[in-house]
C-alpha cells in the first residue's frame, strides 16, 4: 500500500517484537531474536504458504540474560539474512517449527550461515527453538529461542511452551500490522482528497496548506471560492484516527462544500455542520467512548469568509482551531474567537467574530490543538513572530520556518493566505429608490461604468440582467436598492441588494403568461448567479466572464 518504511510503523513493531523476545528471557531461554518480514513495515502481508528468499526480514529485537554486552548476529533495524537448508530457513519454507536439542558446531548448516555460526559459538549456545511466526499460514516473521552454558538443553515441554508464546506474539504482531495498514490506507484516502495547489483568487496574493504527513487523524484544509470576489478559509478535524476520520473528513469536506455555496454566514454554516455531525453520529454504533471525552477530542472546525471589497473576515469555529493575523504594519494579533465546543455536542449557538484584514495581512488558521491548561497563550503566537521576523513576505517560506524542528507528530495543520483588496478603480456602487422609475436609472449607470471599464461586449446582457433584478427589487421590497459591480481578474459581478428578506424563486413561465421570465433570462445570460442573506435583507449576485 505503501512505497517506504515508516520509522513510527517499525518503533511499533519492534516494540511488540521487544516484548514477546522479553518474555522468553530469562523464563524460558538465555537469549532470543525476533525478526520480522520487510512488508510489515508498511502494512503490507504477504500471501499464504511459505516464504521464499525473495522476501526480506529484519531484525526487530534481540534479548539476552547477558544484557547489552550479548550482541545478536544482527542489529535491530538490519536486514536479517535467512540461508536455505537452516532450520531458518526451512521453518519458513514449511511453516513448521525445529527442536534442536543439541547443537552440533560442524554442522553442515553452520556452514552455510557463518555469521549466525560465529555468534553461535562465541555464545556457547547448544540448543535452540525456531518458531515461524504465523497466522492463518501467512508468515509475519521468526522467532528463534538460544540455551547456553550451563543451561539445560530445550525439551518437549519448553517446545510447547515456546509454540504457545509465538502463536500469542504472532496475533499481535497482526493486530500491529492490521493498524498500520488502516493508518496507511487512511492517508491514501486523506491525500486523495486534500487539494493538491490551491486555487488562484483574486482575494488572495497566495495561499499554501499543510496537513501533518504522519497523522492518521482527519485533518484537513481548505480554500473556496465564494460569490462576489469573497473566499471561504477552513481548517477542521474529524474525531477517531485511521480510515473512519479520513472518511468522516471526506464526508465534512463535501458537506461543507456544498453549503459554502449557498452563500451562508459561518455561524449559520456551522450549525448546519453541527446538526449533520448529529445526525451521522446517531446513525453510527453505539461509541465506544464516554461524553467527556468525545467533547475533549471531537471534530472541530474553523471557517473565515474573507471579503476584498470591505477588507474584513467574519469567522466562527467548533472546538480548538485557532486564527492569527499579522497585519502589514508588522502587529501580530489573535481575533478573539467566540469559543465553542466541538461539532457534535449541539450544546450552544454559533457566534460570528468580524475584524479587520487591510490588503497585504497574514492570515494565519492553526488546526492543531488549542493552548493547555497550563498556558495562557496558544504556543503558536511566539513561533508565528519568528517565522514573520525571518521569512518575509514569502508565505511558503513562512509556513516552512512554522513547522521547522518540530517532531511529525507535533506538526499542527496549518493553512497560509495573505490577503489581496480590490481596487477602488474596480468595484462601483450606486443606491437607488425604490421605485419604477430607477430601472432605467441603473441600466444608463451601468453601461457608463461597463463603457469605462472598457467592457463594451457586456453591456446588453449585464443591463439587462440589472433590469430584471432591480425590478424584482422593487417589486417585492420597500427599502433602498443597493446596486454594486465589481471587475475582478477574470469576471465581471453583478450585485443587486435589497431590504427583503424572502427570496426569488426560478420557475417555468407557461406561454400564455406575461411574466414570471426574468430569472430564466438571467440564468441564461450568466455563467453563475446566487442569493446570499444579510442582517438586513437579501443580494442577488451574478457571475458573467470577461471577454478573452
Amino acid at each position: 500500500m505503501t512505497s517506504h518504511t515508516d520509522p513510527l510503523h517499525s518503533r511499533r513493531l519492534f516494540q511488540v517484537a521487544g516484548e514477546l523476545a522479553g518474555a522468553a528471557v530469562p523464563e524460558l531461554a538465555d537469549a532470543s531474536s525476533v525478526d520480522v518480514l520487510e512488508v510489515l513495515l508498511r502494512g503490507d502481508v504477504p500471501p499464504p504458504g511459505p516464504v521464499d528468499g525473495s522476501k526480506r526480514l529484519r531484525r526487530a529485537a534481540f534479548v539476552s540474560t547477558r544484557g547489552e554486552a550479548a550482541r545478536g548476529a544482527y542489529e535491530v533495524g538490519e536486514v536479517s539474512l535467512v540461508r536455505p537448508a537452516t532450520p531458518y530457513g526451512q521453518s519458513l519454507s514449511d511453516l513448521r517449527p525445529r527442536l534442536i536439542r543439541h547443537l552440533n558446531h560442524d554442522s553442515r548448516w553452520l556452514v552455510r550461515d557463518p555469521r549466525r555460526a560465529r555468534v553461535l559459538r562465541e555464545a556457547r549456545a547448544h540448543s535452540l527453538i525456531v518458531l515461524p511466526l504465523t497466522i492463518r499460514d501467512v508468515v509475519l516473521g521468526l522467532f528463534v529461542l538460544y540455551r547456553r552454558d550451563e543451561s539445560s538443553p530445550f525439551d518437549e515441554n519448553d517446545f510447547r511452551e515456546a509454540a504457545a508464546l509465538a502463536d500469542r506474539a504472532a496475533r499481535c504482531l497482526n493486530t500491529v500490522r492490521r493498524q498500520i495498514e488502516e493508518e496507511a490506507l487512511a492517508r491514501l484516502l486523506r491525500r486523495s482528497q486534500l487539494p493538491e495547489r490551491l486555487p488562484p483568487l483574486s482575494a488572495l496574493e497566495a495561499a499554501h496548506g499543510h496537513v501533518p504527513a504522519e497523522a492518521a487523524t482527519g485533518q484537513w484544509f481548505d480554500v473556496l471560492p465564494l460569490s462576489s470576489a469573497r473566499v471561504a478559509l477552513v481548517v477542521g478535524a474529524a474525531e477517531g484516527k485511521g480510515v473512519d476520520a479520513a472518511i468522516g473528513m471526506t464526508r465534512l469536506r463535501a458537506v461543507i462544500t456544498t453549503l459554502s455555496a449557498l452563500d451562508l454566514r459561518p455561524d449559520e454554516l456551522l450549525t448546519r455542520l453541527d446538526d449533520t455531525v448529529i445526525r451521522l453520529e446517531r446513525q453510527r454504533p453505539a461509541p465506544c467512548r464516554g461524553p467527556r471525552e468525545a467533547e475533549q477530542t471531537g471534530t472541530s472546525c474553523l471557517y473565515v469568509i474573507y471579503d476584498p471589497a470591505t477588507e474584513r473576515c467574519v469567522s466562527a469555529r467548533a472546538g480548538g482551531p485557532t486564527l492569527m493575523i499579522a497585519h502589514p504594519n508588522g502587529d501580530v494579533s489573535a481575533p478573539r474567537l467566540a469559543p465553542h465546543s466541538p461539532l457534535g455536542v449541539g450544546d450552544q449557538p454559533f457566534e460570528n467574530t468580524e475584524f479587520e484584514a487591510p490588503p497585504g495581512s497574514t492570515l494565519l488558521l492553526n488546526g492543531g490543538c488549542s493552548p493547555t491548561p497550563h498556558t495562557t497563550a496558544d504556543p503558536t503566537m511566539e513561533r508565528f513572530h519568528e517565522a514573520l521576523a525571518s521569512s518575509g513576505p514569502d508565505v511558503s517560506r513562512l509556513r516552512d520556518h512554522m513547522l521547522r524542528d518540530l517532531p511529525p507528530d507535533r506538526e499542527p495543520t496549518l493553512l497560509l493566505t495573505r490577503t489581496r483588496a480590490l481596487e477602488a478603480k474596480d468595484v462601483a456602487t450606486r443606491t437607488l429608490p425604490p421605485d419604477p422609475t430607477a430601472v432605467a436609472t441603473a441600466r444608463d449607470w451601468a453601461g457608463r461604468q461597463l463603457a469605462a471599464w472598457a467592457l463594451d461586449d457586456l453591456t446588453d446582457s449585464t443591463t439587462l440582467v440589472i433590469s430584471e433584478l432591480v425590478t424584482n427589487a422593487i417589486r417585492y421590497s420597500d427599502g433602498p436598492i443597493g446596486l454594486r459591480l465589481i471587475r475582478d481578474d477574470r469576471t465581471l459581478i453583478c450585485e443587486v441588494s435589497d431590504t427583503s428578506g424572502s427570496g426569488p424563486h426560478r420557475r417555468q413561465p407557461k406561454t400564455t403568461d406575461e411574466g414570471g421570465r426574468g430569472l430564466s433570462i438571467v440564468s441564461r445570460l450568466t455563467q453563475h448567479q446566487g442569493t446570499r442573506y444579510t442582517a438586513s435583507g437579501k443580494i442577488i449576485w451574478t457571475e458573467q466572464p470577461l471577454p478573452a
